[in-house]
């Protein structure tokens, strides 16, 4: 019982601060895409999910993008001075991602981010 109790406490928020994990959602991810941004849309509060609009510059893994095809995508992403919840998520800068001009990003099957795994670019 003490092993599945010990078990239980790291599948929370923060088993996901483990870098292991980030790098099995990587691994893992249904597709991998790069982004040409065209636009991104912030949240109406401090913190939340920006939208990323943009076409894909290239596919890395999988099928179900092809480039050239129109992508809108949702990112963690956080304001100055703005203070999100402490956890395994990974808030990008509002102002900086809104600068990017491309993205990597790590996608399941139904073409939501795996565990904040977007990365800005600057070339695609």
């Amino acid at each position: 019982m003490l092993v599945a109790a010990l078990l239980a406490a790291w599948s929370g928020p923060a088993a996901a601060l483990m870098p292991y994990v980030y790098e099995a959602a990587r691994r893992d991810a249904a597709s991998v895409i790069v982004i040409a941004v065209q636009k991104v849309t912030p949240p109406r509060e401090s913190f939340g999910a920006c939208t990323v609009a943009g076409t894909v510059a290239r596919v890395e893994r999988g099928a179900a993008y092809k480039p050239g095809q129109a992508v809108s995508i949702t990112v963690p992403c956080a304001g100055p001075g703005a203070s999100p919840p402490l956890g395994g998520t990974i808030w990008q800068p509002v102002d900086t991602l809104a600068k990017s001009r491309f993205g990597r990003a790590y996608l399941d099957a139904a073409g939501q981010v795996v565990l904040s795994q977007y990365e800005q670019l600057t070339a695609p």
